[in-house]
């Protein structure tokens, strides 16, 4: 996706009818988007574009609303803080930007005829961390939008989430319906009745293979170095693909332009501390994070010892210099992060799991022309090793050397309608060290190439629809089975009313990359990450989503989504290999749907989000049908908070949803174990052996918690201190997490637990 790509939206005060043939071929479509080409609109309008950054910082700031005073026209910034607002009216017009957390602008300035008017804007914070501000034409700048299934996550969202023991980017898009867990000891996420390495995980563009510190328990991200997150729960857009369910986009900071700063941060499992400033042209960015006391950990993991060691670094520059290359900016990035499980106990596995990533892109605002552009170079290493030591259990490796190259190009035309296309080349090596079911050693390596385009053409020309069409096309594969090469994806906003629109979005999704997770297990340290063999069909799916977005103020909307997804050739390792010639995996299938409902209320003391959603996921493999482990039939999320001034913060989650499926344990046997050495003792060689029922037909009792947090900002003399307490599980709620299968003893998820963490910037 091209990193200055954004939506706008015509106002007019005619309603036309468009209608769209469901058979349109892909030559029509491409015809039709080169006659739009040809399209011109009066000379008496002027184009308007900038970039809106933060005054005191100069970070750039994502989502702002930018309006044009006494008409319709706007837009939003994208994750690179830009907007585009074509065909404004020439002369003297007033200019609004505005966003949650800084003070709104007017801006009146002469709109010249027939160029690119270019007005960059500094927003300064307001006094409060919410605060008087007023929104002004948000929901203009957002009526004809494509964007169905996509959250914009701020790092005022972020803000606002309770923080428990650490502060979570997954945490935070698990209050979104639709999006679910299977337990407090794990930040693992099931999207929509997908798996969990169906969902994508975006660093600046490059994929994170492992997102996750401490066994799962939170992510890898530091929440501190965050500019922006776009969260795709489904029907995502051509320029992204190769997951079947969910695309999660970080953007990282860019670091304070203006003045250098240092911040330093204990909290009860890690402390971390940043360093940012300027530099000649730009500005960097310079975090670390270390764990320091695993002892809390207990808590996660029933009181059970695991001696956690992990650490991430992230740094990251940006440059730019009108006298070597006007309106251009580059950056390079790079992120390490380390998690280890090292036992003193020679009777123990060892764990070691790595990423190594990094990246360069240049991105550019071409001089008299409304064409951004991005190229995006990054290189991606994962590793994950069990050593087994003297436990029994036999030796695993896995790496993934993934080397990307992304070209993107996006360009808005006078009548409003946008035009995006692209090119990804991705070299990939992977390699697999395990056992099969066979009890033998397997060592599978692959290096495969990819080569995927992309074209999507927005119309956004009509006041009451917005039109997304587009196709994500491979010329060259990864998998040597691919079900198909086109992969079309379509996206419809119908403004019923001023307070009302109706959306609804089409797509198609492949994925060559899988994970053999075994969703059976409750914390799965080892889940390597391998291309589909060349036996194995690669997987796909089909996204159906149809919603509604009605507004009772520009501050309270209501969101309404149902979908209805497809999957076919999901791969799982074969459990029924007896023979060496049968293969180590299988292709099965899952179909899920449900509808999600989210009411949210952005006030300047209060706010709040209501969120419920009701899902079905089932899979299919010969001969049967089952849910999978996160299929949760109902749940409920409730977030609140209270900004009373005073740089106090309070706020409130709490989580109810329905039983997760399990395997119930219908019997037991007596096994005859053979030595092979001694002569068999008949009299009491002898282990129990379960009897499973059918697999996932019983569901634990209903799960829910509820967790408070805390926070206060001040100043002294030398430093901004934050200091923050929460309360996880406030009313000790014994939810139950499984039964030992030896003991048969009940045992329960987190228990009341509390946290802490203070801040200190320099």
């Amino acid at each position: 996706m091209a990193a200055f790509f954004l939506k706008n939206k015509i106002v007019t005060v005619t309603y036309r009818k468009l209608t769209v043939s469901r058979n349109l071929t892909f030559r029509r479509t491409l015809l039709f988007v080169i006659l739009a080409f040809s399209l011109t609109y009066s000379q008496n309008t002027g184009n308007l574009r900038g970039i809106v950054t933060d005054s005191l910082t100069g970070e750039i700031i994502p989502y702002a609303n930018v309006v044009v005073k006494g008409g319709k026209q706007g837009a939003s910034t994208n994750s690179s803080g830009y907007y585009f607002i074509p065909s404004v009216p020439a002369g003297n017009r007033t200019i609004i930007f505005s966003i949650i957390g800084y003070v709104t602008r007017e801006v009146t300035t002469v709109i010249k005829a027939g160029v690119i008017n270019d007005i960059n804007i500094k927003l300064a914070r307001t006094s409060v961390d919410l605060g008087e501000v007023t929104i002004v034409g948000e929901r203009n700048a957002r009526e004809n939008e494509t964007d169905l299934g996509l959250e914009k996550i701020s790092v005022k969202d972020i803000e606002l989430q309770p923080i428990g023991a650490e502060l979570d980017i997954f945490r935070v898009i698990q209050n979104n319906p639709g999006v679910n867990t299977t337990g407090d000891a794990t930040s693992k996420y099931y999207v929509r009745g997908g798996g969990s390495d169906q969902n994508l995980v975006l660093l600046n563009g490059a994929t994170v293979y492992n997102p996750f510190h401490a066994l799962g328990i939170f992510s890898v991200i530091d929440p501190e170095i965050i500019s922006s997150l776009e969260f795709y729960k489904g029907g995502f857009t051509p320029a992204l693909g190769d997951r079947l369910s969910s695309i999660l986009n970080i953007i990282t900071r860019d670091g304070n332009k203006n003045f250098y700063q240092g911040t330093v941060q204990a909290g009860l499992l890690s402390g971390k501390v940043a360093a940012e400033g300027p530099i000649p042209g730009g500005s960097f960015l310079l975090t670390g994070r270390k764990s320091y006391y695993s002892g809390i950990l207990k808590k996660y993991l029933n009181n059970k010892e695991t001696p956690f060691d992990f650490y991430d670094l992230s740094v990251k520059a940006n440059f730019s210099d009108p006298s070597i290359d006007q309106n251009s900016k580059f950056v390079a990035h790079a992120f390490l992060s380390s998690d280890q499980v090292v036992n003193n106990d020679p009777l123990l596995e060892d764990y070691h799991i790595r990423n190594n990533i990094g990246g360069v892109k240049w991105s550019k605002i071409w001089n008299g022309s409304p064409l951004v552009s991005d190229l995006n170079i990054s290189y991606s290493h994962y590793m994950a090793k069990v050593e087994p030591n003297l436990s029994g259990s036999k030796p695993r490796e896995n790496n993934v050397r993934d080397f990307t190259i992304n070209a993107d190009l996006a360009y808005i035309y006078d009548s409003k309608d946008q035009l995006l296309f692209g090119v990804q080349n991705k070299f990939l090596t992977t390699e697999l060290k395990q056992v099969n079911q066979l009890q033998r050693e397997i060592d599978y390596l692959v290096s495969r190439t990819s080569l995927a385009g992309y074209v999507n053409y927005k119309f956004f020309r009509w006041d009451d629809v917005g039109l997304d069409l587009g196709m994500r096309f491979n010329l060259l594969s990864m998998a040597e089975k691919r079900p198909f090469l086109f992969e079309p994806r379509i996206s419809l906003t119908w403004l019923i009313n001023r307070l009302m629109i109706f959306k609804f979005a089409f797509g198609r999704y492949s994925q060559e990359m899988v994970a053999l997770a075994n969703e059976d297990e409750l914390i799965s340290v080892f889940e390597p990450w391998m291309i589909v063999p060349d036996n194995i069909t690669a997987a796909e799916a089909t996204h159906f989503i149809a919603g509604f977005t009605s507004w009772f103020s520009d501050r309270f909307v209501l969101e309404i989504e149902a979908y209805y997804k497809t999957m076919t050739n999901l791969m799982e390792v074969n459990e029924q290999k007896f023979t060496s010639i049968q293969f180590d995996f299988k292709n099965i299938s899952g179909t899920s749907y449900g509808i999600e409902a989210a009411l949210k209320f952005d006030g300047s003391i209060f706010y709040g989000k209501a969120a419920y959603a009701l899902g079905w996921a089932e899979k299919y493999a010969k001969d049967l049908t089952y849910a999978p482990r996160y299929d949760v039939r109902h749940s409920i999320n409730l977030l609140a908070g209270i900004n009373p001034g005073a740089n106090w913060q309070f706020t409130a989650n709490w989580v109810i949803t329905s039983g997760m499926p399990f395997t119930p344990i219908s019997g037991f046997y007596d096994k005859l174990l053979l030595d092979g050495t001694v002569p068999i003792n008949i009299l009491g060689n002898y282990e129990p052996q379960f009897i499973y029922d059918k697999k996932n037909s019983s569901r634990l009792p209903y799960y829910h918690r509820l967790d408070l947090s805390l926070t206060k900002k001040f100043s002294t003399g030398f430093a901004d201190f934050t200091i923050g307490a929460s309360v996880l599980n406030v009313y000790n709620r014994e939810n139950i997490y499984y039964f030992d299968k030896k003991t048969g003893k009940r045992i329960n998820q987190l228990p009341l637990l509390p946290a802490f963490f203070v801040k200190a910037e320099f």
